[in-house]
């Protein structure tokens, strides 16, 4: 399982969920996530699912608030575990 950076921005209408931004290649996309998928900074994801340089398509856990499931990201917002990077 893979591991996506994103940054909290605001708690959720429940006290269960928090939203979260990601920074993909085409820009920033919002997403609302339960709280306890998110994990010092960061949400699971599945393993990318096409590769174009250092960018990673990476499928998410829900759809974004503009109707995305997927998204293009910078190879350096994945890690693998807790520490350790993609190479």
């Amino acid at each position: 399982m893979m591991k996506l950076r994103v940054d909290k921005i605001s708690d959720g209408l429940h006290h269960s969920e928090a939203v979260v931004t990601i920074h993909g290649s085409d820009g920033d996309e919002s997403l609302v996530i339960d709280k306890r998928s998110l994990e010092n900074g960061f949400v699971s994801v599945g393993y990318p699912i096409r590769f174009e340089g250092n960018l990673y398509l990476v499928e998410l856990p829900r759809e974004t608030s503009a109707g995305n499931w997927r998204i293009w990201v910078d190879k350096n917002q994945l890690v693998t575990g807790p520490e350790r990077e993609i190479a």
